[in-house]
């Protein structure tokens, strides 16, 4: 289009050109304006409603998305157009709890995952792969997060959370406020990597980071550009040019790193029968299911962020709303305190069953900060249309249940906007009377849903549960002023997280 324009203009005056110019833009503008028409008042999905800006003209959503506040958009547009709406011309949001099950459940054709324009994803990755693949890996990796594998690794688990309590107890006799998202980081991605690699990355100890949260950090900084290259190829160019070069030596040398952690541990005999994830994983050799070594690494990579940020996401969600909430607060740490005589006898059996009201706590943080806050997107198979909670969905729509909107919507919870763990307690469940009884818990799905919902989700309830509860034994926590509004924070992704400073002090015996 661009050089047959040129050669038009070649041919006429500097005057001629001016409105062949002119012509072509309005052109541009009338084609835009009809397309935002046709998308508003024509489209096969034009009766959901939706932000019609969004809808007419969706660089106003990726402008939202730029600025880290999309999720917060989707979730006001929940509250003015209800349970199901559109967030582009071709993608539909729902709150419903229905919509786990006709998008992400079994006993349907496989709503398949859906990625952005440039956005290229491993298929040797568990998350990203077909079928057929993905049911060799679950079947895999699943023993390595049964309970049986999880009572095998609490020993290993516990040196990461003395470790957390002795650092906690040296930063509180400084009387200064820390930052727990720090800790909660360091805590989590040591523990991972020993369960992973069977090699410590000393955050705890020597409080440095690691290739993980420096690609975290990372990823949060270019997030922006990365929305955007999904909608100006241009862009994408530009960025290539001025920092492909960067990104690509950082990527490989991350990639170099964790083949090298992964095959040591592969290779290392030593090691075996020590009930870490690469144990039970390596079982499969020699068996339809097996992992090969590249796919043993690949993977091993994602379970270090999904084992690990996630869960550090949620304790300082839940850290920061307890503090918010001090009679919340105080009940989590007097059931945890008169629960337990000491620490010893804190075994991942008896914090299951001791603890209702700290788990209370716990659940309550997934539902307000939770780890994933978007819309896990979905594209209607190839067909005839598909029923999504009660509505009629023609092929390639792509469609998901977006967390944030469904966990903070008045429609699903009572109080939706509060902090109130005694939501989660049996008694709301069981008694009419109770002003929580007819929240529709089953919309929660904070790990998904589904085929593919997160193998993981053992580990992270005996991880959130065991360092909340030695941190509350030992320590009484106040919230820094200057944190009070920590939850007001963008999304790219994955919450931005700024420190949390909390002042620690060591509880009175």
């Amino acid at each position: 289009m661009a050089g047959f324009l040129h050669q038009v203009v070649e041919k006429f005056s500097g005057h001629d050109a001016l409105h062949i110019v002119l012509f072509f833009a309005l052109l541009s503008v009338v084609h835009q304006l009809g397309r935002a028409i046709y998308n508003l008042y024509f489209h096969p999905l034009s009766h959901i409603p939706g932000p019609p800006l969004w809808i007419a003209f969706p660089i106003t959503r990726t402008i939202s998305m730029v600025r880290g506040t999309g999720e917060y958009s989707i979730r006001d547009a929940h509250e003015k157009y209800g349970e199901v709406i559109r967030i582009t011309a071709s993608q539909v949001s729902f709150i419903n709890p229905q919509a786990w099950k006709d998008i992400y459940g079994h006993g349907h054709a496989e709503f398949p995952k859906f990625y952005p324009k440039g956005i290229h994803m491993d298929p040797k990755r568990i998350t990203s792969s077909n079928a057929q693949d993905h049911f060799r890996y679950r079947r895999a990796m699943l023993p390595a997060f049964s309970d049986k594998a999880l009572l095998q690794q609490e020993p290993l688990m516990k040196v990461y959370v003395d470790l957390l309590v002795e650092k906690l107890h040296e930063v509180a006799k400084t009387g200064k406020p820390t930052d727990m998202v720090k800790w909660y980081n360091f805590t989590t991605f040591d523990l991972i990597a020993d369960l992973a690699y069977g090699t410590p990355l000393e955050g705890l100890a020597k409080g440095k980071s690691n290739a993980w949260l420096d690609n975290i950090s990372n990823l949060m900084k270019y997030m922006p550009i990365m929305v955007l290259i999904g909608v100006s190829p241009i862009i994408g160019y530009i960025f290539k040019l001025v920092a492909g070069s960067k990104l690509r030596d950082s990527q490989t040398n991350h990639n170099a790193l964790v083949a090298k952690l992964a095959n040591d541990r592969i290779h290392r005999r030593k090691q075996a029968d020590r009930g870490d994830f690469m144990d039970y994983i390596m079982r499969s050799r020699g068996q339809a299911h097996e992992l090969t070594d590249q796919e043993l690494i690949i993977n091993s990579d994602l379970l270090m962020v999904a084992g690990s940020e996630t869960t550090a996401t949620l304790l300082s969600g839940a850290t920061y709303w307890m503090l918010r909430t001090p009679e919340a607060l105080k009940k989590a740490t007097e059931e945890v305190r008169n629960a337990f005589q000491s620490e010893d006898a804190m075994s991942f059996n008896e914090l299951r069953s001791r603890l209702p009201y700290m788990m209370a706590c716990l659940e309550e943080g997934l539902r307000l900060f939770p780890p994933v806050p978007l819309l896990l997107a979905r594209a209607v198979p190839s067909g005839p249309p598909m029923q999504v909670a009660g509505l009629s969905i023609p092929e390639k729509t792509v469609v998901g249940v977006h967390h944030m909107s469904a966990y903070h919507s008045e429609i699903n919870f009572h109080r939706a906007k509060e902090f109130i763990p005694e939501r989660w307690l049996p008694e709301s469940t069981t008694n009419p009377e109770s002003p929580f009884y007819n929240d529709r818990r089953d919309v929660h799905r904070p790990f998904s849903f589904g085929p593919r919902d997160c193998i993981g989700r053992n580990l992270a309830y005996h991880e959130m549960r065991v360092i909340m509860a030695r941190v509350l034994w030992n320590f009484d926590l106040a919230l820094d002023p200057k944190c009070k509004d920590w939850q007001n924070q963008r999304i790219f992704s994955l919450w931005e997280k700024p420190p949390l400073d909390v002042v620690i002090t060591p509880r009175k015996i």
